[in-house]
């Protein structure tokens, strides 16, 4: 979306000017601009789980510029289950047939373009439902985002792996029995009692 972005605008002040090489070094440069700050990605992710457990990712994106467009990829490991992704209603009506979700068991993508709405503030992008299916004490989910600023330039947003302990299942013990308690269990199921 973002490269389609660039080239149309570009394209639309080559026309305007007429001047090619002069705007053509501004397309140079603008797609060799490093990446600019725009806040943050908060995340609220619990610490602990445990398997079968579901809990939510929740995405609220921390923004300080003007953006008009964000993606945002969530990867979670072999041992979790991607199982719902509920994006933000207003921005996908904003946002129109530009907008995408995409989920599959272990992963989520949510991408969003908003030529003439720019989001200004800080936004909802989306919760994550994920299920606990196996333990591993190595769990790591990968979040990467980035926005797009009206100028088209690349906005780092956030790109870290995310630890979430889940606790080890505690394996109950049966009880030991003296040789005298099960003769007499042997007798009571012999009984039907």
């Amino acid at each position: 979306f973002f490269i389609i972005y660039k080239i149309i605008l570009i394209y639309k002040i080559i026309l305007k000017r007429g001047e090619l090489m002069r705007y053509l070094k501004l397309a140079i440069l603008l797609f060799t601009l490093t990446s600019v700050y725009a806040g943050g990605l908060n995340i609220q992710i619990p610490e602990d789980v445990e398997v079968g457990d579901e809990f939510n990712i929740a995405l609220n994106v921390e923004n300080n510029q003007s953006i008009i467009g964000f993606e945002c990829e969530v990867k979670v490991p072999y041992n979790l289950k991607i199982v719902n992704f509920s994006g933000n209603d207003s921005i996908k009506k904003m946002a129109g047939k530009f907008y995408q979700e995409r989920i599959t068991n272990n992963s989520c993508t949510v991408k969003f373009v908003v030529f003439d709405n720019p989001i200004k503030s800080d936004f909802y992008a989306g919760n994550i439902t994920v299920k606990v299916v196996k333990y591993n004490n190595n769990t790591h989910i990968k979040i990467s985002s980035k926005c797009s600023d009206e100028d088209g330039n690349g906005v780092n947003v956030f790109n870290e792996d995310m630890k979430i302990k889940i606790k080890k299942e505690e394996v109950a013990k049966p009880e030991k029995k003296g040789i005298l308690e099960i003769i007499i269990d042997f007798i009571k199921r012999l009984l039907g009692e």
